[in-house]
């Protein structure tokens, strides 16, 4: 296996870093604008941002947009995406965002565990333990039949599920995929279907909310390219542990904007999540060398 340079293994980290920064930033938004604009709104209105910034993109770099997937398959894709992402909004209105956050970083779980459902994959004992304890560090963050736990983690849960689809979806695909197509066809999707199912909860928004999630947008764009990149970069198992990063900034950013307390069981169900996604890419990375 080709040895990747120190440089490159550096950029991609700090790629993942930002990516995890917009990722927390674009929760303490929907919190905000949550008051006054519907999640399926905030849907919206992001997405059309970052459609008008790739737009922008595209015209002043000359990237050319391939279709090398037929249009039906992206457009499934993409809806299971945004119902993903309305699925995560509702949740961190509804849970702590530090849960919220713990609870997401199950997706790359359940895309292992769907590859053995749905793709045959081997289910060695390595995946076994990484799912196991995944699994139960879930129930430690939620705490299943405790008076703390609420809707909104299950919420949490049916996004992680969601985006587990689409990465399998993308694990069918035939060859690698330019992101900047994908996210292109993705928008061109989302933004009509976001609008429709906003309809029957339209709220205009102030200046101040649209200029936030306008900022969500473009962070939410560039989070997607940045992870694109980093993925090339580095390698997957270093990536996850970068990207934890943001478990520490919810507890933070939720103390100090919103006054959640820190949890422990977050802390610990959290630890043992990265713990098991860590030893799920390295047992997997390992049989693929």
């Amino acid at each position: 296996m080709k040895k990747i340079a120190m440089p490159a293994v550096v950029a991609g980290a700090l790629l993942m870093g930002a990516n995890s920064l917009v990722a927390a930033m674009d929760s303490v938004i929907v919190r905000f604008v949550a008051g006054e604009v519907h999640p399926i709104g905030i849907v919206f209105f992001r997405n059309l941002a970052s459609l008008g910034a790739l737009y922008l993109l595209i015209r002043s770099r000359g990237f050319v947009v391939e279709r090398t997937m037929s249009f039906h398959v992206h457009a499934i894709r993409a809806i299971i995406k945004l119902l993903a992402l309305l699925a995560a909004f509702i949740a961190v209105t509804q849970i702590p965002l530090a849960s919220a956050t713990a609870i997401a970083f199950t997706m790359p779980l359940f895309v292992a565990f769907g590859s053995v459902l749905f793709l045959g994959e081997r289910f060695s004992s390595g995946r076994a333990l990484s799912l196991a304890g995944g699994f139960a560090g879930i129930l430690i963050v939620v705490r299943p039949g405790a008076e703390t736990f609420d809707t909104g983690a299950a919420w949490a849960l049916a996004s992680a599920v969601g985006l587990a689809i689409v990465a399998l979806l993308m694990k069918v695909s035939a060859g690698r995929e330019d992101p900047v197509s994908i996210a292109w066809l993705n928008l061109l999707v989302t933004v009509p279907v976001a609008f429709l199912l906003a309809l029957p909860f339209w709220q205009t928004p102030s200046l101040f909310s649209l200029f936030l999630m306008t900022l969500q947008g473009i962070g939410g764009l560039f989070a997607q390219l940045s992870f694109a990149r980093a993925m090339k970069l580095a390698d997957a198992s270093l990536l996850v542990t970068v990207d934890f990063i943001r478990l520490p900034l919810a507890l933070v950013i939720g103390l100090l904007f919103f006054g959640e307390p820190i949890r422990l069981d977050v802390v610990i169900g959290g630890a043992i999540i990265l713990g098991a996604i860590t030893l799920l890419f390295h047992r997997e990375g390992r049989g693929t060398k």
